[in-house]
C-alpha cells in the first residue's frame, strides 16, 4: 500500500509539473484550487488572459480554467465550463488516446494542407496540359483538404458532444440553455474564430436534438 501511494504521489506531482508547463500556452497557471459543481470536486489550474478560451482539458487528464470568466459571467456558467471539461474525461484513458492521436494528425494535415494547397494548385495549374484540366487539379486539392477536414471535425464533435452531454446531465436542459444564451451574448466572434468554431463544436441543434433522445431535456 505504501509503495501504490508513493507510486500515486509521484505520477501527480509530475501530472501537476507537467499541467503547469502545458499551461504556459495559455499565459501560465496563477493558482490551483479544489472546485465543485454539479455534485463533483476536481482540481482546477486556474490561468487568467483576455481569449475566449475559457477551460482548456489537457492531454494530462487535468483541468485547465480561465479566471477571467469569473469576472464576465456568472457562476452558472463558469460552473457549466467547469462540468464540460469534466465531461471530456467520461471516455476513458483509451479513449483519449484515440481521440489525441486522431486529432493531431487530422489537425496537422489539414494545417499541412491550407498552407501548402495555394502553392501546390498554383504549380499544377501552370503545368496543366490544357485548361480543361484546371477543374480536376481543383477538384483535387479540394479532395485533400476535406480529407483532412471530415476526420477533425468528426472527432472533434463526438468529443465536444459528450462533454455537453454531461454538463447537461448535472445542470439540467433550463439552466444549460440559460448558459448558452449568457455567452453569446456577452461574446463577439471574429469570421476567423467562427469558422473554427462551426468546425470544432457541433451545432447546439445537435445537442439537443441527442439530449432529448437521451432523456435529458427534461432534466
Amino acid at each position: 500500500m505504501l509503495e501504490r501511494g508513493f507510486s500515486v504521489a509521484v505520477f501527480g506531482h509530475i501530472q501537476s509539473e507537467l499541467t503547469h508547463y502545458y499551461a504556459k500556452i495559455r499565459g501560465g497557471v496563477t493558482n490551483t484550487s479544489e472546485y465543485t459543481a454539479g455534485g463533483i470536486t476536481r482540481t482546477v489550474y486556474w490561468f487568467r488572459n483576455d481569449s475566449k478560451r475559457m477551460g482548456d482539458y489537457t492531454p494530462l487528464g487535468t483541468l485547465l480554467m480561465n479566471e477571467q470568466a469569473k469576472d464576465d459571467f456568472s457562476k452558472d456558467v463558469v460552473d457549466y465550463v467547469f462540468l464540460h471539461e469534466v465531461g471530456h474525461d467520461q471516455v476513458g484513458s483509451i479513449g483519449r488516446t484515440l481521440f489525441w492521436a486522431i486529432y493531431l494528425s487530422s489537425g496537422l494535415l489539414l494545417i499541412t494542407g491550407m498552407i501548402a494547397s495555394p502553392s501546390i494548385l498554383l504549380e499544377a495549374v501552370e503545368s496543366a496540359p490544357s485548361i480543361a484540366m484546371i477543374p480536376v487539379y481543383t477538384a483535387v486539392a479540394l479532395g485533400v483538404s476535406l480529407g483532412a477536414i471530415i476526420p477533425f471535425t468528426l472527432v472533434c464533435w463526438i468529443d465536444e458532444t459528450l462533454a455537453e452531454l454531461f454538463a447537461i446531465s448535472k445542470i439540467g436542459s433550463s439552466q444549460y440553455r440559460s448558459v448558452l444564451e449568457e455567452v453569446n451574448e456577452e461574446s463577439e466572434a471574429g469570421l476567423l474564430r467562427k469558422i473554427r468554431i462551426r468546425i470544432q463544436y457541433p451545432p447546439e441543434a445537435l445537442i439537443f436534438w441527442i439530449a432529448r433522445k437521451r432523456g435529458l431535456d427534461g432534466t
